[in-house]
Parts: structure tokens; sequence; C-alpha cells
């Protein structure tokens, strides 16, 4: 043991030798060592500045390891964290916002016969809303085509279709786009529909356990 108190201050007094020094433990009797730069283990009373955010082992009068301060992380090291912590965060919001939509679910629909009710119900009214546009449709293309004929007329007679004509039918094209565009939009919007009941029907059939 006096040998290696010996041998230990002898370390101590070269570690701490004309350079600044930072304090990592208070009492005399504990000493605290690090690795160099150069893969070479040192102890001292306290830390150089240069080696402070490097792994810390505090040893006793025994030679023990009675505790150790990590390493400081590295930018790497902390910008994985705070990405973990980021995809945990939003897996967690996730998990929150799939038990909302399960409570949803099952408050709406006591069996399974319900959902299916509600999805041909619901999509029955938005085909009917299809087909009476699509109706309308039909007849603002007739009408242009009537309306486009008269002004055929007026030009094979050699005379220029009158203003109020090529009113009406300019109007009668912005009426046919707008009549289309409205039909496109309900043709979406019953597939998104008909795309949410059948991902329900599956979830309500698995959380029924049917």
């Amino acid at each position: 043991m006096a040998r290696y108190m010996h041998a230990l201050k002898t370390i101590l007094l070269s570690a701490v030798a004309g350079s600044a020094v930072v304090p990592v433990v208070a009492d005399a009797r504990l000493i605290s060592c690090w690795t160099n730069d150069n893969g070479i283990r040192e102890c001292g009373t306290s830390v150089p500045p240069e080696h402070s955010q490097k792994r810390i082992e505090i040893v006793n009068e025994r030679g023990l390891v009675v505790k150790v301060i990590p390493a400081a992380k590295t930018k790497e090291q902390l910008a994985e964290e705070r990405e973990a912590a980021r995809i945990q965060k939003e897996l967690e919001e996730q998990r929150k916002e799939r038990a909302r939509q399960d409570a949803i679910l099952l408050n709406a629909y006591t069996t399974e016969r319900d959902l299916i009710l509600a999805r041909d119900n619901n999509l029955k009214a938005v085909e009917g809303q299809i087909e009476i546009s699509r109706g309308n449709l039909r007849v603002l293309k007739d009408n242009l085509a009537q309306l486009q004929k008269e002004a055929a007329n007026y030009e094979r007679s050699g005379k220029k279709p009158p203003e109020k004509l090529l009113k009406n039918i300019e109007e009668t094209k912005v009426q046919i786009q707008t009549k289309q565009n409205y039909v496109d939009i309900k043709e979406k919007e019953k597939d998104k529909m008909q795309a949410r009941y059948e991902k329900d029907l599956k979830r309500f059939r698995e959380l029924k356990g049917e």
C-alpha cells in the first residue's frame, strides 16, 4: 500500500505541474483519472481544462473507482438524441390520435351493420348529387349545341350572329365548365368517402375482434 501511495503521489505531481487545472473532487483522499490525447491514463486531484470534457474516473485511496463522470456528448450525439426525442414525441402523438379516432368510431357505431348502412346511405346521397349534376350537364350541352347551331345558321347566310346569342353561348360554356368541375369534385369526394369507410370498417373489425 505504501508503494502504491508513493506511485500515486508521483503521478499527481507530474499531472498538475505547470498547467492550469479544473477541480473535480473535494475529498483529498480521492483522485481523478482520465485518458489523454495520446491514449495514456493520467491522474490528479483535478483535471486540466483540455481534458475536462473526457470520461473521468474518481478513484479512492485504495485504487478503486468509486464514481464515473461520462464524457461530454458530441454535437452529433446531441443531435441524434434530439432527433430520437422528436421521433418519440411524434409516435406518441400518433398513438394518442389513433386512440381518439378509435373512440369516435366505437361511439358512432354499435355494430358492423350500422357502419355499413351509414356507408351505403352516404355514398348513395353523393351519387344522387352526381347524377342530378350530370343531368343538368347534359341539358346545358344540348342548349349549347342549339345555340351554336343558330350562330352557324347566321354565318351561313352571311350575317353576323347577334351579340346576345354570342353572349349566351359563352355563358353556357362557363356554366358547363362550372358544372363539370362540380361533378369532378363530387366524384373525388365519393372515392375518398369509399376509402374512408373501408378503412373504418377494417379498424372496427379489429377493435371488436371480429
